[in-house]
């Protein structure tokens, strides 16, 4: 959702998701398929750490098939956007979607074969990034685990029951 948000699109057909559905788990093989029909191009997976796992087996296809993604993965240890909702709309009763027992993702990429790495603090992007870029470029598959704040909210959202044209703009206001 933040990709979508956020990132500065220049060209037609260069932003493959699932159309806000909810299908977590679309991004990696989405992503592998991408990289197949499209060897040359530079292919990013932007992801989180929910739905990362829910097929997280592909690195082993990506390894197989020597297809090299960069896959940033948006760790904030929520499903982000079931805690939005319990936060807007049940005043912020979490239930289930606070994950303390996440893997390792770096080790974990490094066990598939992959370039691990991980971003803890803003100063540090600029750098790992570069260097992530750099392995790409050099036909591997990077995964980048980034550490974010499990506060953060993606807004516009569309309000529970309400029409397409109603819809929170931030935490207190609403269209």
């Amino acid at each position: 959702m933040f990709a979508a948000l956020y990132y500065p699109f220049d060209k037609p057909r260069r932003w493959i998701n699932s159309g806000g559905l909810g299908t977590m788990g679309f991004g990696l093989p989405a992503a592998l398929g991408v990289k197949m029909a499209l060897p040359k191009e530079m292919v990013v997976c932007v992801t989180g750490d929910g739905s990362i796992q829910m097929n997280i087996q592909e690195l082993s296809t990506a390894l197989q098939y020597e297809l090299p993604v960069l896959v940033l993965n948006l760790n904030n240890r929520y499903l982000g956007m079931v805690k939005q909702w319990q936060d807007m709309i049940y005043s912020g009763r979490h239930s289930q979607s606070y994950m303390q027992s996440l893997p390792d993702f770096v080790r974990l990429a490094e066990a598939y074969g992959h370039v691990g790495l991980q971003i803890n603090r803003p100063d540090e992007l600029e750098s790992k990034l570069s260097e992530a870029l750099e392995h790409v470029r050099n036909n591997r598959l990077v995964f980048v685990d980034v550490t974010v704040d499990g506060s953060e909210h993606v807004y516009p959202m569309q309000i529970r029951g309400g029409g397409m044209d109603e819809m929170w703009l931030s935490k207190t206001e609403r269209t």
